[in-house]
């Protein structure tokens, strides 16, 4: 069975990442073009100039503009909708997607909304449409990194997590949508923050802040530190999981991952120290996410398997982010929102 699928929003995420193509798809309209089950039927854009960068990777896919969203939706009958749309609009846009459309899937870019009053809005919204599926692209989820590093820490390999140390730029909104879900899912929810300090980067001009900050994860078992970078110096983004018998690191935007484990320290009796066991290289071009995370999205519909990242999975960091924006007005350490 071949899937019918749309895309509404037509900028990087939802098609220019790909335009020119280079092999590996990094926008939805690619990952649903070379998807085998999948024919991307139509699209939605604010521009005309659109339809012209759309006809060039996809010249079958019918073009609508934002105005004709209503008319795209009575005329497709859709199985999968992506919204890649800034989130200023979102509740209005999902309100419409929900009771105009069939589409029993529904691929969500983060961030979720503008504040987490929305966002909850648009919980509520979906509740009532609870034969829907939303699935939200916090993309790091889809990584064979991610997944390899969660599998080591479910299994024990290591031993339990204890400590954690990030290391991030560009804004809690932006990069940390992606850092505060990979905390919860490679070890488990951040749930109390203290911001030490604010450091300026490239998003300060929209209000997406950028603080260094201690938290505490997993009912508290886990402390950890949250360094943050000037992204106009560079770019970073770098998980380390120290744990009881090893440690992993997520370095180089998860695209090298480094694990060490113990052994009898040589000259001290009773001591343990690190030694470095394996590094692999090259995460990030064995796969692409968006080809994964697609890959997984045709699974929901054929087999209807749990979400690997649901609406309340991409809420958890809007509600960090709220924590850490009162931490620092404040100066006090605040307890992240209950889920």
């Amino acid at each position: 069975m071949v899937f019918q699928a749309a895309v509404i929003g037509l900028g990087k995420i939802g098609l220019t990442f790909d335009i020119p193509f280079q092999g590996r798809a990094h926008s939805h309209s690619m990952a649903y073009l070379l998807h085998p089950e999948i024919e991307l039927a139509a699209a939605v854009g604010r521009r005309q100039a659109q339809a012209e960068q759309l006809a060039k990777a996809a010249p079958e896919t019918k073009f609508y503009l934002d105005s004709e969203l209503s008319a795209m939706l009575s005329q497709q009958p859709l199985d999968l909708i992506s919204i890649c749309t800034p989130p200023t609009v979102r509740y209005e846009l999902l309100q419409t997607v929900l009771e105009q459309s069939s589409s029993r899937l529904i691929f969500l870019e983060k961030p979720v909304a503008n504040s987490v009053e929305e966002a909850e809005r648009i919980m509520s919204l979906c509740e009532q449409h609870s034969d829907r599926t939303v699935v939200v692209n916090l993309s790091r989820r889809w990584s064979e990194g991610a997944m390899q590093v969660r599998k080591a820490v479910s299994n024990g390999t290591y031993g339990k997590v204890k400590k954690i140390h990030l290391r991030y730029s560009r804004g809690i909104y932006n990069t940390g949508s992606h850092l505060f879900d990979m905390v919860r899912y490679l070890a488990g929810a951040i749930e109390d923050v203290q911001v030490v300090e604010r450091v300026a980067t490239n998003l300060d001009a929209v209000e997406d802040w950028t603080y260094s900050f201690f938290f505490t994860a997993d009912g508290g078992s886990i402390t950890g530190y949250a360094e943050a970078f000037d992204d106009r110096l560079y770019n970073l983004f770098d998980i380390v999981l120290y744990l009881e018998k090893g440690v992993m690191e997520m370095v180089k935007g998860g695209d090298e991952i480094r694990y060490s484990a113990t052994e009898p320290h040589p000259v001290q009796p009773g001591i343990r120290q690190l030694v470095h066991e394996r590094t692999e290289t090259g995460m990030l071009s064995k796969s692409s996410n968006m080809q994964n995370a697609v890959d997984h999205l045709v699974h929901i519909l054929q087999a209807g398997v749990e979400p690997m990242c649901s609406l309340a999975d991409g809420m958890d960091p809007l509600y960090v982010a709220e924590a850490l924006n009162q931490s620092y007005a404040s100066g006090k350490s605040v307890r992240v929102r209950c889920r």
